[in-house]
């Protein structure tokens, strides 16, 4: 790597960027899902709901 080139390439940033918008929407539905099993919602129709599976749930 010399002084001019970048830190990543470009299709390194993309990689990275579509790796972090990923986590972020499974972090949200986690999230969403937490609230709704809080309020007594059924974890079947959770999972329906978020598209996550049991084993994802019971974390």
């Amino acid at each position: 790597m010399n002084d001019h080139s970048p830190y990543y390439s470009r299709e390194e940033l993309l990689t990275l960027l579509d790796y972090v918008q990923h986590k972020a929407k499974e972090e949200t539905k986690i999230q969403v899902a937490e609230c709704m099993l809080d309020y007594g919602i059924d974890i079947k129709l959770v999972g329906t709901i978020t598209g996550l599976t049991k084993n994802q749930l019971k974390r």
